[in-house]
């Protein structure tokens, strides 16, 4: 990660794909030996749209300021939240891609009895919701971005913001 271009999707992939061979191998090594495999709930796709939504409308504000739409510049600390909460979300969903991804994989080869079935297809689902919640991340980050021939001086000289 550098300052100029942010959190990386490879590094979002290497996460997500290393969670999805640990958690394969560990869940295998506990269903071989007579285990239960976890539970899922589908409350899990709220939580997850709950961490996803505020980022995203507290991006929406920053790209307005950026724009020049909304001429009270949010604090820097609400915008360094805000990118730090993006980058943490996009890690996350990758991770949690990689949990649920497994527990699909695991699940697949007794896909025949409908109790795994209806599993499987749960954490399928959330495995998606995960991937969904680092798009998140990933455009709430590019809506932070500011423009780097950009400045405050420059934007009240155009009118864009008010005068301190």
């Amino acid at each position: 990660m550098t300052p100029d271009e942010g959190l990386r999707p490879r590094v979002v992939l290497w996460s997500g794909a290393g969670m999805l061979v640990v958690c394969y191998a560990l869940l295998r090594f506990v269903s071989s030996r007579g285990g239960n495999l976890p539970q899922n709930s589908w409350l899990t796709i709220a939580v997850i749209a709950l961490v996803a939504m505020p980022i995203l409308v507290l991006a929406w504000q920053i790209k307005s300021y950026v724009a020049g739409r909304t001429p009270e510049p949010p604090s820097p600390q609400v915008a360094r939240g805000v990118l730090v909460a993006a980058r943490a979300s996009a890690v996350a969903g990758g991770v949690a891609f990689g949990w649920y991804a497994a527990q699909v994989l695991v699940r697949l080869p007794n896909a025949d009895v409908a109790s795994q079935r209806e599993e499987m297809w749960l954490a399928l689902v959330l495995a998606v919701v995960s991937v969904l919640l680092s798009v998140a991340g990933f455009v709430a980050q590019a809506w932070c971005r500011i423009p780097p021939e950009d400045d405050d001086e420059d934007r009240r000289s155009r009118g864009g913001a008010a005068t301190a």
